[in-house]
């Protein structure tokens, strides 16, 4: 999924389940580049205790925040794309439940964009959601910000947050550049992983705001 390809500019874009040892990282820098983020949340994550306050400063700082799964279900199969692992009923409940946490700590307004868990999912899943009123998105392809979360034990999976960063770059010399992308970074990662990716993000903002990128909110990318 992209925005407008002729158009510089970008959304960064984070996802949390069940780890979240880089939130608040991510949102210092994002309020000291003034930057605003895209978060995507499990409804395990926002039950979280030890997490809260990293849900009060996304609030304080009016980033988008929306939905990531209620209980972070692969809604298809690894090797079959088009194999359902949910019935539609357990799919509609899971999500109305991750959107009934958003809405208890008010942030219902305007958030029909959300990430499926795992960023795996078919046209079924699309259909589903298009039918309650929500939109599913995925991070555009091409980048392997993503990745992140791997750690070295995983053998061929891994990817190093060089190897990443490296990717990026090599994106943004091509023709439209980073244009209309959506990045996604993971928030936590395994503390196998010890390069995390996150602490890179603002040296990396440096340098996208001197290419000229301008950051936005996801609504206002896919607008």
């Amino acid at each position: 999924m992209r925005g407008d390809s002729l158009q510089k500019q970008l959304a960064l874009v984070f996802t949390g389940h069940d780890l979240a040892d880089g939130g608040l990282t991510v949102l210092k820098i994002l309020k000291e580049k003034d930057v605003k983020g895209s978060f995507f949340l499990t409804g395990d994550f926002l039950r979280t205790s030890k997490f809260r306050s990293v849900v009060k400063e996304i609030k304080r700082n009016k980033n988008y925040l929306s939905a990531h799964s209620d209980k972070h279900l692969l809604f298809s199969d690894w090797g079959n794309r088009q194999g359902l692992l949910v019935t539609k009923d357990s799919f509609i409940q899971d999500l109305e439940m991750n959107f009934r946490e958003l809405e208890k700590l008010g942030f219902r307004t305007d958030n029909k964009y959300f990430i499926p868990s795992y960023e795996w999912y078919n046209q079924e899943i699309v259909t589903w959601s298009e039918q309650m009123g929500y939109v599913p998105i995925n991070y555009t392809p091409g980048l392997r910000t993503a990745a992140d979360y791997s750690y070295p034990e995983m053998g061929k999976r891994y990817l190093s947050s060089d190897d990443i960063e490296k990717g990026l770059w090599e994106q943004n010399k091509k023709l439209n550049g980073l244009n209309g992308f959506i990045i996604l970074i993971h928030m936590g990662t395994d503390s196998r992983r010890k390069d995390k990716f996150y602490h890179r993000l603002g040296k990396i903002i440096d340098k996208l705001k001197k290419e000229e990128y301008q950051f936005v909110d996801i609504r206002e990318l896919l607008q």
